[in-house]
């Protein structure tokens, strides 16, 4: 019960950081002046409901939101601590931190999904996000917590669009870009198909800014970066199935490759990780195929067991 005091008391005196202040405001603002519920003189058994079924009201897409003034606030809130105690507005509170939610593509499928902004986004296979179920403030933010994403970002001037992957915030306002930052990988990528980004490794080093058909790639633990000129469209070409792979890194090929066809490739020789290949792959075409015309083109041989496939360099 100290702690909720202590907080109320906080934004009271107008001290509460921005995230405390949400988290209190969001479950009583009210649709409009005249629909304020009184829950004052509720018997404990009904006062839940009575408050759960304003938070739905609340929250629902239809809602305005209106702060309440803070003294009125604090005398909701005083009658909830006396009448339901301190744990019943704990429990009020929680939906605000489980507004973040996970989901992971399937390991041999792309997930396509829709943001509460409008923005589309594409998961390739086995790859996870987290993101807001609904955007609370003037900041849309998700994460990246592994392998890639394709998103095409709702303009929205008013309220930046963050994604952080590891330690890399990619800043952008309306466009279609990649995000690649598998654990296999030794790098993180950044590719801008339409529009334009801001990629910042922590708040120490400036933004480099990344234009349409430019890839930016950040190596782990390192300062060091580099920006080359690719084919933004191709890199994105598995959000439709297809691998279209233009002057791409062989590893990078083969974890496409593993996701699409749920297969463990690997190397002979590790060289052959930065090989680069250019070639092009439809989504009916078999894993046979692809490999044959990968080494065909390539002076490069395979090797397969059933689950596990090796890549080596021809002998002769």
């Amino acid at each position: 019960m100290h702690d909720v005091k202590k907080l109320l008391k906080k934004y009271v005196a107008g001290k509460c950081t921005p995230e405390e202040q949400l988290l209190i405001e969001q479950w009583y603002q009210q649709e409009s002046d005249n629909s304020q519920a009184d829950t004052s003189g509720l018997p404990f058994e009904h006062l839940e409901n009575a408050i759960w079924q304003q938070v739905q009201r609340q929250t629902s897409p239809s809602a305005k939101r209106i702060t309440m003034p803070r003294y009125t606030l604090l005398k909701i809130a005083a009658c909830l601590l006396v009448v339901a105690g301190a744990g019943m507005l704990l429990w009020l509170l929680r939906p605000a931190r489980e507004n973040m939610q996970e989901v992971f593509a399937s390991q041999t499928q792309p997930l396509q999904l829709m943001l509460d902004d409008g923005s589309r986004v594409w998961l390739n296979a086995g790859s996870g996000l987290r993101y807001p179920a609904r955007f609370t403030n003037g900041t849309r933010k998700i994460e990246l917590l592994s392998g890639e994403i394709c998103l095409d970002v709702k303009q929205d001037p008013t309220r930046p669009f963050i994604i952080t992957s590891g330690h890399v915030n990619t800043r952008v306002l309306g466009t279609v870009f990649n995000v690649r930052m598998y654990p296999q990988l030794a790098f993180l990528q950044v590719t801008v198909q339409q529009g334009k980004v801001a990629v910042q490794r922590d708040a120490a080093q400036k933004e480099v800014v990344v234009l349409p058909n430019e890839q930016l790639t950040i190596s782990n633990g390192s300062p060091a970066f580099s920006k080359t000129t690719v084919d933004g469209t191709a890199i994105n070409g598995w959000t439709t199935g297809r691998l279209l792979f233009n002057n791409e890194r062989l590893d990078v090929i083969a974890l496409l490759l593993q996701n699409k066809y749920n297969k463990e490739i690997s190397f002979a020789d590790t060289s052959l990780g930065s090989y680069r290949i250019t070639a092009g792959m439809e989504a009916t075409d078999s894993l046979s195929a692809v490999l044959d015309l990968l080494c065909l083109a390539n002076k490069l041989t395979y090797s397969s067991d059933g689950q596990h496939i090796i890549f080596r360099k021809q002998t002769h």
